[in-house]
């Protein structure tokens, strides 16, 4: 996934750089959602490690 908002950052220079206002629209568009991907991907991440650490928490309480 970070390779492709690379390869989209990548696309959003080259068209900046012969003029393109297409392709940098599209480009942007693209880089500004991979970005919501990744940040949403690493939040779900984080709470699932926090979801695992109070289950845990609950399993030890039960057992004693």
């Amino acid at each position: 996934m970070i390779v492709t908002t690379f390869v989209g950052l990548a696309s959003l220079v080259i068209g900046l750089l012969i003029g393109w206002p297409v392709l940098v629209a599209l480009s942007a568009i693209f880089v500004v959602v991979q970005v919501m991907m990744l940040s949403a991907r690493t939040v779900v991440q984080r709470n699932d490690r926090r979801m695992a650490e109070r289950l845990e928490d609950k399993r030890r309480r039960r057992e004693g």
